[in-house]
This record gives C-alpha cells, structure tokens and sequence, in this order.
C-alpha cells in the first residue's frame, strides 16, 4: 500500500473539502478526523479479534451453546483475512474505483477479477458461479439462481458500509441493499441492513439498547429479520428485570423459536441467516457495551461463531475507536498492524498475485477517505484541516426500509371463493403429510395464500421419503372440492432445490430434489383424470432455476379435483411446493357431470343405452344430438328411443338392438340445449371451439374391459361366469342370460380385433 498516495489523496480532498463549503444543515452531527480514523481503525480490528477468537469452534455449537465460560484470545502479528473481512476489503476496493454510485455491471466484473475459488463459500461462492455464468446482481442473489439465499453471506460482508456511512443511516441501508443483495435477497439482506444501520448510528450512540432499537427501524416489520431481533431485546428487557443479566437462558430461547421444536422446521443450517442475527444482537445487549464480553459471547453462542463475534467486535470497535479497546489485545507486542490478504487476487497491487500485503492503518485511512465523500455527497460539510478538521453530519432520522410484505389472510382465487361458500377444499398429493407444526409435512400450507417466503422465511412443502423403495415414480399435487367447480387455471408456485453440496458449481453438482423433470395438469371429471383442452405452460420448467411461477391457461372444464402432476427430478426424486393457486368460477354454470356408456360399466361389448347427465334442468331434443360411428356413419335418431328425465335431470339413449362395432362420437349442441334462463351448455370438452359437447366411446362385443381390444383378460371374465349369469359383462350374445358356448363362439369372432 502506498502511504504517501493515501496522505496526497486525504489533503487534496480536504482542501477540496473547505473550499467547497455550502449550505449548512439546520441539524447536525459532528465528528473529528482523528476519531474517525481512530473509530475505523477499531471496527477493523475489532472484526479481526472476533473473527479470529470464534474460529476455532466454528459451526460446532448449534443445539447448545458452547459450554466454557470463556475462549482464549488469539491476538496475531500478522492478520490472514476471512470471508469476515476480503470481500469487504475487495467492497472497499470497488467504492474507490467505481463510486458510491456503482452498478451492476461493475460489481460483477470487479468480483469476477478479484474472486476465486479460494476462500469463498455458501451464497457468495454461488453468485461469483452465475456472474460467470452471465448474471448481474440482483439476481445472482435471488431465490431463483441461488440456492443460499438464506444464508448468512451478506450480512458477513457489508459492515463496513455502515462504517463508510458515519451517522447516515439511510445512506447506510441504501448502499448495504446494492451490495447485500450480490448474493441474497428477502431477510438475510433486512440482516445486513439492521447491522449497517447499528455500524452508522455507532459512531455517535454508544448505548447498544439503543442502537439495536434504532436499527430495528431499518427493516421492514413483515421480515423475519425484525421477528428475531425483536424476540432477542424483548428476552433481554425481560432479564434486566431482575437486575442479574444471563445470557445462556436468552439462548435457548432463541433455539427453541428458531431451530427446535417451535421452528415449525423453518432452521436451514448453522450458517443461516436468522439464528445468526440472533446470536449477534445477543452479544451486543449481554456484552453492554464492553468489547471483550460480547466478542466472548458471540463466540460462545455458538452458530457461526467466527463471523457473529466479528460483527460484534466491529461495533464496539466503533463505539470506543482503536483507543479505547483493551490494551492487553492491542499491545504492539502481541497485536501486528499488518493484514494479508491470502484470496483476493491483484489487491491491494494490481500487478502481483496472492499472497499480498496491507496494514491495518492503511485501511482504516482508506475507510476515513470514502466517509469523508460520503458524508459530502449527503450535505455535509467540514470544517478545519488535517486530523483536526471536523466534519458536520446532517442529521436525518427519516429512515426508509424496503417495502413491507405482509403474508395473506388466508387462501386466494378460487380456494377462497369456494371456502367462503361452504364448499370444503382439500389438499392431496403423491406423498402427504398434515403436520401443521412443521412447513415441510404441512401439507394444507399449499393453500395459505403465501406465495412469496423471502421475508417470512416459510418452508416449501416437499415430498421426501428416506425409503427409495416407497417413493412414486409420479408425483402430483392435487385440490379436491367437496362439489363441482369450473377451472380455468392453475398456477404453481415452486419451492426449492435441495443441493447435494453446497460449495459445488450449480450446474455441475447434483440436486437431491426438489423439481419436477416434466409436468402437466388434470382434472377429475365423470371419475377419470382428464387433460384439459387448450392447456398452455408458461414458463417452460427450468433445471437451474428455483421457486419458479408456472401458469397453467386452457379451456374452462368443470370437475371435482385438479392436480398437477409429473416426474420428480434429483438423486432422491422429490419436489417442493410454495403454493397451488387456482383460477375458475364456484357456479359451473350448465354441463354435463357425467356420461354413461353400456349403464356405467367398464365393458363396451354390449351398448345399448348412453345416459348424459346434466347440471340442472335444459331444453334439449332428438335435434340437439347426433350419433356418429367412424364406420357405420351417422345413426339415424329415429332409430333411438329418447327419453329425458327433467327432475333428473337425465338423458337417456335407448337403442333398438346393441349398436355395432364401431368407435362413435355422441354430439351434443352446446348452443341449442339450454337451461331455463337460456344459459347454454358449456363446451368444456378435448375440442371446447367447435359448439359441440363431444363423448368418444367405442362398441366392441367381446370387451368386456374396455380396452377396445378382445383379448386375454376378456376371456377370463367369460370363464369366471361360465354356466352363469352374465352380471354386467356385456357377453351374453343370445339374451339367454347365462354364459355359455353361444356367446364363446360369439367373443371368439372378434378375438384379437381392436378399435
């Protein structure tokens, strides 16, 4: 680092700065360069002391917290950086060089030069795999490309934003969003902003209930971020009220809401994002100020406990400046100035490689240089020169977070409609589970109306099961409505991937599961599973992309249950589901509800009556229907006896002698059969365009199954009623109403013919 060009660079833009000097704010904030300096050169090594004292036990106390009293310091000579501070220090790196005002374009090629394999992980070594692959934050930090938006990434690596920003809350929360949300998106980012927002109010608040309290207004109340902090000071209020503070029961408290059995199964891992803001505001209110205390128990919470007493330490360091931190830590003896940096390529010294060499000083001047041009570029100004100049800070408490997300009251579309009118919905798929204390098995949660749980931290539901044996080879997700109802759409809302590991390239590592590998809609409709007409998907499924929304369009069809249904994708083939939302009309209006062929039976080898049953009461004639066979041609209607029953209300069909074999289609005009207030038959069959309620059905004597073939498993059924009465298997060919040699040789004529 060249010091000689930091010293040219701060005096020019203090000259710069006092010659620019211009509307003073009414309110302000003031703060001395030397304390500046003094106060970022604390946060940073504030963050190395705490990073460095958790590292040792780093991820092993999650269900309890570390038992020891206390943890050894590790106090270095030399600092190696961690993912606690490079990606800051490459951060610091692109504020310098593209601006406060950087976009996304900049950040990506910046991390794409100065970021390797080394030394990153979770959700940031995601984001560095699709801006390589293409992708610009935001979305390298989405739920949709990365599969660690959960975690803990950017709430690790945007302290110092908050450093930059002294006394400029919002400017903190603004700036900590365009970097945060590089490899997050939803809660982990309210995360990152909340501690940004505790680093700018630092620098002129040292009581930490306050500042928690004050950075509570940074995010927005719907997140799961301002849940946890809020359950944290409200244990801690709760304790000071006898006056004996306690840590470990606060503690447990917060693993019993958030991993164990109060979680409702919403706990990812020991490097999410919500336990671990927990246990970081954990330490700040129980350490009360004092840096040793709370960095040692940030490490003794356990979780990330490497990165949780780091943030910590970082405010502290804020509050009392280099200073003022216990001397036993920062003793030259023992404390070094130097910081190297061991995975970020060509940095500080765009020419050499890794491992390269900075200090501590040098960054903290480098930090106190975009404070002062942050502070000028929000209205303040300075005063004085060199470290005893001061700066004066607007003082704006308007602090502005992200919108609000408020979950639904309950289902939407038709599920609500349907609710609302007393018909009962219920949910059933391939693998179901009605737990309603776990997301994962809460089967009834597809239809709760969320459909977005980036700030309420919800679970998708999923269909694992540990015994490959019992997994289905399709999976479906269906609504069953107590009566029949009219769709006309279906949207689906995904859930996540579950990664086999975690570390690996997207596209290379295999998924556990998570996703369907095709998938389609149906609908129960006269006791059989149909296609709807016209069914349209949009967007196609993608492998690489997760908590997509899918819609389903096609022609308005009438029936009891629609599903989706497909085949699961990964090594143990499950999906997950967000949500299942339907589109559609409770009051189906005039159809048809069922067809029977041959009095309802299986067999198509005697028809000699069809019956079509209808909605309600219509007008219908012998004109309004038509009978077609694909051989014999149309069937003359005065051939059939016609009867409609208006209370029924049913059509019956009577034939003279059994139709032929043939395949048929029965034609009814939608447009001609009415109903009392002249509403017209709906066309919700395979072709819903052409006017015409179409029924397909075929007559083959000797099918006794309907599979349109005479074969094997017909003449099983003949001979399990052999010398007996036909029952309902259509194979009675003389009428003589038992089953014997007339009606063999009958079958055996069409043996093996198929339609």
């Amino acid at each position: 680092m060249n010091m000689g060009r930091i010293k040219a660079e701060t005096f020019a833009l203090s000259l710069l700065i006092v010659l620019s000097v211009h509307a003073r704010a009414i309110a302000e904030r003031t703060i001395q360069a030397e304390d500046l300096y003094d106060k970022m050169r604390g946060m940073w090594l504030g963050q190395l002391i705490g990073n460095a004292a958790g590292r040792e036990t780093e991820g092993k106390y999650s269900s309890t917290p570390n038992p020891n009293n206390s943890v050894p310091w590790v106090i270095k000579p030399e600092w190696d950086a961690d993912d606690d501070t490079d990606i800051e220090y490459l951060a610091l790196h692109i504020l310098e060089t593209n601006g406060f005002d950087c976009n996304s374009h900049q950040i990506a090629a910046q991390w794409r030069s100065h970021i390797t394999t080394s030394g990153i992980y979770i959700a940031n070594r995601q984001a560095w795999y699709l801006m390589g692959d293409g992708r610009l934050p935001p979305n390298t930090g989405s739920q949709t490309y990365n599969q660690h938006w959960y975690s803990i990434d950017s709430q690790i690596t945007t302290e110092t934003l908050g450093a930059v920003s002294p006394g400029l809350a919002q400017t903190a929360i603004d700036l900590t969003a365009k970097f945060a949300h590089i490899t997050n998106t939803g809660f982990p980012v309210h995360a990152a902003q909340f501690y940004a927002a505790m680093y700018a109010n630092a620098f002129f608040e040292p009581n930490v209930v306050t500042l928690v309290t004050q950075a509570l207004t940074a995010i927005p109340t719907t997140s799961r971020t301002h849940q946890v902090v809020t359950d944290v000071l409200n244990w801690y209020l709760e304790d000071a009220n006898d006056g004996i503070f306690n840590w470990r029961p606060t503690r447990y408290k917060l693993h019993d809401k958030y991993q164990g059995l109060n979680s409702y199964g919403r706990y990812y891992n020991w490097i999410e994002s919500t336990v671990n803001t927990g246990a970081t505001v954990l330490a700040i209110l129980y350490g009360q100020g004092d840096f040793k205390d709370t960095v040692q128990i940030g490490v003794l919470a356990g979780w990330d406990c490497d990165c949780n007493p780091a943030t910590a330490g970082g405010l502290i360091g804020i509050i009392e400046g280099f200073g003022n931190l216990p001397s036993d830590l920062t003793d030259p003896a023992v404390c070094g100035d130097l910081y190297k940096n061991l995975y970020r390529p060509y940095l500080p010294d765009p020419q050499q490689y890794l491992p390269q060499y900075d200090t501590i000083t040098g960054i903290a001047s480098r930090l106190t240089i975009l404070a002062q041009r942050n502070i000028l570029d929000n209205g303040g100004y300075v005063t004085g020169t060199g470290p005893a100049a001061t700066y004066h800070i607007p003082d704006d408490n308007m602090i502005i977070p992200e919108p609000e997300k408020p979950d639904p009251n309950g289902p939407l579309g038709l599920v609500a409609d349907a609710l609302a009118a007393g018909i009962t919905v219920t949910p059933t798929a391939a693998v179901q589970r009605y737990n309603p204390h776990k997301d994962r098995e809460n089967l009834y949660s597809i239809i709760d109306g969320i459909t977005d749980n980036s700030y309420n931290g919800h679970r998708p539901y999923y269909t694992y099961l540990s015994d490959k044996n019992a997994r289905p080879e399709r999976h479906w997700y269906q609504l069953d409505f107590s009566q029949p109802v009219k769709f006309d759409q279906v949207t689906f809302y995904e859930g996540d991937v579950v990664w086999q590991r975690i570390n690996d390239y997207y596209k290379s590592g295999s998924a556990k599961g998570g996703f369907f590998n095709d998938l389609t809609v149906e609908i129960l409709r006269d006791g059989r599973f149909i296609q709807p007409a016209n069914l349209q998907m949009d967007p196609a499924l993608d492998r690489f992309k997760m908590y997509q929304t899918i819609t389903f369009n096609f022609a308005p069809t009438v029936g009891r249950a629609i599903r989706i249904i497909g085949t699961p994708g990964g090594t143990q083939a499950f999906t997950t589901i967000l949500e299942l939302q339907i589109q559609g009309d409770i009051d189906p209006g005039l159809y048809v509800t069922s067809v029977r062929i041959a009095d309802g039976q299986d067999q198509r080898s005697n028809v000699n009556k069809i019956q079509v049953q209808f909605s309600r009461d219509v007008s219908v004639t012998k004109n309004d229907v038509q009978l077609t066979g694909t051989t014999n041609g149309t069937i003359d209607m005065n051939r059939v006896e016609f009867d409609y029953d208006n209370a029924a209300p049913l059509l019956t069909l009577f034939f003279q002698s059994p139709l032929p074999d043939d395949a048929y289609c029965l034609n009814l005009d939608c447009l001609a059969i009415t109903d009392a207030n002249g509403l017209t038959l709906l066309d919700d069959d395979h072709n819903p365009d052409d006017g015409s309620y179409t029924i397909e059905f075929h007559s083959l004597f000797g099918d006794a199954d309907g599979s349109a073939t005479v074969s094997l498993p017909d003449l099983a059924l003949l001979a399990l009623h052999w010398f007996d009465v036909p029952a309902d298997t259509g194979l009675d060919a003389n009428e003589d109403n038992t089953l014997n040699f007339s009606d063999l040789a009958a079958v055996l004529q069409n043996w093996l013919v198929s339609l």
